[in-house]
């Protein structure tokens, strides 16, 4: 559990500090990728990219799209909504489609990488490896499969649910202060 506390202290502080150099090298090329984000896709070109990264374990994940909402000066708390709902209706998505999707060789191969980790986690904590996973850096998508796959109970996946929110939340917190650090 130490481990898994110091793996995500660790991401977070790898994370600010490189929103940090980024904005410091890269500011006005960031602030127009925001804007023209913004202004093409707006708070709804948000929800669909996080729900098809959270659903579907695509390379974009939900903090570019609160960076382009930081960079762009969109609403934050309309930003910050669209993508927490899209992650949890992700979420819950995998979660339902586990053994369907699970079939597919990708995805397959991209559960596979994790699974050994996961199975520790089970070994030792039971069902509540899922709240322990979402401490560490597995992707969320890669859990709530995994919750799926091992048929874990729909109300000990709300736990997994419900830590994902202030992990957004705090995801965001630290882009911000990375992004007024590089100014």
């Amino acid at each position: 559990m130490l481990r898994a506390i110091l793996q995500l202290v660790l991401s977070l502080v790898v994370l600010a500090g490189a929103v940090a150099a980024v904005g410091y090298l890269l500011r006005d090329e960031l602030n127009a990728l925001g804007g023209a984000f913004v202004k093409h896709f707006g708070i709804a070109g948000m929800f669909v990219g996080t729900f098809i990264a959270d659903a579907f374990s695509f390379p974009i994940p939900p903090q570019f799209y609160m960076l382009t909402a930081i960079t762009a000066g969109s609403s934050q708390v309309g930003a910050m909504a669209a993508i927490c709902v899209a992650s949890l209706l992700a979420g819950q998505t995998g979660y339902h489609l586990a053994g369907r999707i699970a079939r597919v060789e990708f995805i397959c191969r991209r559960i596979d990488l994790f699974r050994p980790k996961i199975d520790r986690l089970f070994e030792r904590y039971g069902y509540w490896a899922i709240a322990v996973g979402s401490l560490t850096p597995i992707p969320f998508s890669v859990l709530c499969y995994l919750s799926g796959l091992y048929r874990i109970p729909p109300k000990l996946f709300t736990v997994l649910l419900l830590f994902r929110v202030p992990r957004l939340i705090l995801f965001y917190a630290l882009i911000r202060l990375g992004w007024a650090q590089g100014a």
